[in-house]
């Protein structure tokens, strides 16, 4: 299994939408989502540059509440909240995991988030089968 493989085989599990948000809604924005492990103080893991953007996760029964709450609008400039909508999120707390994102910036029609995406997908996947190999 290599990187572009399991990006088809992971392909279209989260579906991106960006939204234009008050500035004083940004912080409960980021309450309601799962943040994304390539953005903030993060995105230097994945060799991208920090945005002010609020980017996360977020189940899409989770959604209309997330709009409603922090009055989103969609097709308004400037985009201030990127929203990767899903099923189901992987459990636990903060940051999505590593892996969740580098499959997203894979999907991405940028070429910089695209290459970073699948150089962190790459690394992991050569990670673990090195541990693989060692037990």
């Amino acid at each position: 299994m290599d990187a572009e493989n399991l990006t088809r085989l992971a392909r279209r599990r989260a579906t991106t939408v960006e939204y234009w948000c008050r500035d004083s809604n940004l912080a409960k924005v980021e309450t309601l989502i799962r943040p994304s492990a390539a953005t903030g103080a993060l995105a230097a893991s994945f060799q991208l540059t920090a945005t002010d953007v609020v980017e996360g996760y977020v189940t899409a029964d989770a959604l209309n509440d997330a709009i409603r709450q922090c009055r989103l609008k969609q097709g308004a400039t400037p985009v201030r909240v990127r929203l990767h909508v899903t099923d189901g999120l992987p459990a636990g707390e903060g940051p999505m995991p590593l892996g969740v994102c580098a499959a997203d910036l894979a999907e991405s029609n940028d070429p910089r988030e695209r290459r970073a995406g699948l150089e962190t997908l790459q690394q992991l996947i050569d990670e673990y089968h090195r541990k693989e190999h060692q037990a």
